[in-house]
């Protein structure tokens, strides 16, 4: 039996409807005109035009191969170098090995049939072979399609519909149709029965050291039986329309999407992590994998460590123990993170019991975090502060970033290197200046082709002029940096404002008796939404709905009906 929750999140509705003075009004424009602004702008390394479009300093040289030529290329070039352990067994690869394995998994895999634009899929927990079949892919001209574990197999029935719903699962593989599937032991039964009846999927291997269950699971040791030549070349297509990955999205306003990312976008994505204005990682790193690689984050990550050849420490799962103690034992110095890990480094006492001096570095992405938290983990853990980024698994990665020096509290940095921006009016759709919400909109290498066999989607989320929109409302400063307030459908729609739980929960973050907190809009007749708060208590607190309204109401400006 798992562990029991002694401290169940308490429901608290707050009283009077509330918004946060540094949100009203958000448009105070800036008084510059359009010379000055492009002088302002150029000064700081990037352009803006007077149609209020910024654009991103010229990106550096990107090679003209596909990806898994590069992929190959330069796991030769690190040769015998230490590439990941596993923080639970400590077992160790080199990237030699990784090359190794990984052209004798592409052999097999042609002699299955796989090649250019074929699928390969991969449903796994974070483990050291985690990457050998989305390598194997790639140096076939294939492409990897990823697929969370807990995915369900089945959604919800119903009732007077006489119909299931497919759960994430079913439909995720239908959509991406791979013709092998690898999986972890632990989901492999799920898989099974999602892609029964389903005469594209040919095989299941079954990674790791697990038993096959049935005749049509395959041992991954039994598969992978040929050995490459050492002259093995990977198969050549054109970068910019072979698609690499389909990667799901979050699946926020429905089932999710199979986002088409291409070698193009993932080999610009790395080459701006290894940019010195921007990403500037090197292999000097040892990097703690914690965070899912089906993710579109972490297998940007993976995929930056395969190409930059930094150390990796593999972590199957959170567990706050291990992750701690595999940062003081193998002197991790970078952490990609989300704000909820942070919560955790920040606020736990746990943290205390470990030596975290190796850290250098921490990323930060996936959603919104607190002033609070950061200056929490920056003051315990030394350092300088956390870089955080945005991005969507529709730009491969980060499209804004904090570079290695300045740090502005609350923003997630500037504009990549050969990205263009904008901010967008959410009811004409006009470009908006410094300091104005609106929706974010980005167009440039990071892009993706689109949502694989769905046009309508992809056509309503790009607009005529090649933009992505996000669906997240955010703002500029007047020196470029980016600041996200929340996703247009997460609003809390109250009478005629627009509320941000980001913001709400932010402030309840700072009381003292908080371990975490999420808000959410709930209806009423009178003012459309009202916010609702779940509050988690810090142990042994003796907080309660009371202490936490008035706590709020303090914090926070008030408007009257």
């Amino acid at each position: 039996m798992g562990s029991v929750l002694t401290d169940v999140p308490r429901v608290i509705r707050l009283g009077k409807p509330v918004i946060p003075r540094r949100f009203l009004p958000r448009c105070l424009v800036a008084r510059l005109g359009p010379i000055k602004h492009r002088l302002v702008f150029l000064f700081l390394g990037f352009t803006m035009t007077s149609e209020h479009i910024l654009q991103g300093p010229e990106a550096l040289p990107v090679p003209n191969v596909s990806l898994g030529r590069y992929l190959l290329q330069r796991l030769r070039e690190h040769g015998d170098g230490q590439y990941q352990i596993d923080a639970v067994s400590g077992v160790k690869t080199t990237f030699s090995e990784v090359l190794r394995k990984s052209t004798s998994l592409a052999e097999s895999l042609r002699s299955h049939g796989v090649g250019v634009d074929d699928v390969v899929g991969v449903a796994s927990v974070n483990s050291l072979e985690f990457c050998l079949p989305v390598l194997a892919a790639y140096y076939l001209g294939a492409t990897c399609a990823t697929f969370n574990p807990l995915y369900t197999v089945h959604g919800m029935f119903v009732k007077h519909a006489s119909n299931i719903f497919p759960g994430e699962l079913s439909h995720a593989l239908n959509i991406s149709k791979p013709s092998i599937i690898f999986c972890s032991p632990t989901c492999v039964s799920k898989i099974e029965e999602a892609s029964e009846g389903l005469l594209f999927v040919r095989k299941l291997v079954v990674l790791g050291d697990g038993t096959p269950m049935s005749s049509g699971q395959v041992p991954f040791h039994s598969f992978m039986r040929r050995e490459a030549a050492a002259d093995f070349a990977a198969v050549d297509v054109d970068p910019d329309q072979h698609v690499a990955a389909i990667l799901c999205s979050s699946g926020t306003t429905g089932l999710p999407k199979g986002v088409m990312i291409t070698d193009r976008n993932i080999i610009s994505c790395i080459t701006n992590l290894a940019d010195n204005r921007f990403g500037h990682l090197n292999s000097n790193n040892t990097q703690l994998a914690v965070l899912p690689f089906f993710h579109a984050y972490a297998y940007a990550c993976q995929l930056a460590s395969l190409i930059i050849g930094f150390r990796v420490i593999v972590l199957p799962k959170f567990e706050e123990e291990l992750l701690l103690k595999s940062i003081q034992d193998h002197k991790v110095t970078l952490l990609f993170l989300v704000p909820t890990l942070l919560v955790f480094l920040g606020k736990s006492p746990k943290v205390d019991l470990y030596d975290l001096s190796s850290v250098k570095e921490i990323w930060c992405g996936a959603a919104p975090l607190s002033k609070e938290v950061q200056d929490q983990v920056t003051n315990r853990l030394k350092i300088r502060n956390v870089r955080q980024g945005y991005g969507l698994t529709e730009t491969t990665l980060a499209v804004t970033f904090i570079s290695g020096g300045r740090n502005k509290y609350g923003s997630c940095g500037t504009i990549a290197p050969g990205m263009t921006a904008k901010v967008v009016d959410l009811e004409t759709g006009a470009p908006l200046g410094p300091n104005c919400s609106g929706e974010l909109c980005f167009k440039g290498p990071l892009i993706m082709k689109g949502y694989l066999g769905d046009l309508q989607a992809t056509s309503a989320t790009m607009d005529d002029d090649g933009f992505l929109r996000t669906g997240d409302v955010g703002y500029y400063d007047q020196e470029g940096y980016f600041y996200i307030v929340e996703r247009v459908k997460e609003l809390i729609k109250y009478k005629s404002f627009q509320v941000p739980p980001a913001e709400l929960e932010a402030i309840l973050l700072t009381h003292p008796s908080v371990q975490d907190a999420a808000v959410i809009g709930i209806p009423d007749e009178m003012s459309g939404e009202l916010p609702m708060a779940f509050i988690v208590r810090q142990p042994g607190a003796t907080i309660n709905s009371e202490m936490v309204t008035r706590f709020v109401a303090g914090e926070m400006q008030g408007f009257k009906g």
